[in-house]
């Protein structure tokens, strides 16, 4: 039996989400910007530990704020999802200190708006270009202990461009996922195969 795992990727303009995203899948980095515009849903197959998993994951447009009620979310087509995801990637520009202000609003609006026990909802944090490190707006152990210590998330820095972490956050997210129950008889996480062409799919 194969997992489907819903995993919505949110951040502000700019941040590198898209870039992340297709790193992890294809293999490939543009330099050209294109701001996302509209939802887009990507379906690659990983495997953890000989188990299968299908994800679905959103790449969803800059919002202003995290859709508090199934009305909202359906009303607004790019928060379409969102709200019943598995799992949360906030990603920031680690050069930008209004990019992470802005994932730190979201976490806290997903906290207060999911229903039941939404401090376990699984969101990790990604500080994006960490190639551009030298222009970070501040040292990556205070963001990090912020993160882990005080919001209770899990925390990456990649970057895109050189391919550098982006398997790990999805491996990192996945470890959360099933520690969180997803599949709690897994102790053990290897994820494998995700840059395989003929394991991911677009659809």
């Amino acid at each position: 039996m194969v997992e489907t795992l819903s995993i919505a990727v949110i951040g502000a303009p700019g941040v590198g989400k898209t870039s992340i995203i297709r790193q992890f899948i294809y293999n490939d980095f543009s330099e050209t910007y294109t701001p996302t515009q509209t939802r887009y849903v990507y379906r690659p197959s990983v495997i953890l530990n000989g188990v299968m998993y299908d994800l679905k994951i959103l790449d969803v447009p800059p919002i202003s704020s995290f859709p508090s009620s199934p009305s909202q979310e359906w009303l607004d087509t790019r928060c379409r999802g969102v709200r019943s995801a598995n799992t949360y990637i906030l990603v920031y520009d680690i050069c930008c200190v209004e990019s992470f202000e802005y994932v730190k609003m979201i976490r806290q609006q997903i906290v207060d708006n999911r229903v039941g026990s939404s401090s376990e909802v699984p969101i990790l944090v990604v500080g994006s270009k960490r190639d551009l490190q030298r222009h970070r707006f501040t040292q990556r152990r205070a963001v990090s202990v912020l993160v882990k210590k005080t919001w209770k998330c899990g925390y990456v820095e990649c970057s895109a461009k050189y391919n550098w972490h982006v398997l790990l956050l999805f491996k990192e997210l996945l470890g959360i996922a099933v520690a969180r129950g997803l599949r709690p008889n897994h102790t053990s996480i290897r994820l494998q195969g995700a840059l395989q062409r003929n394991r991911c799919n677009v659809m």
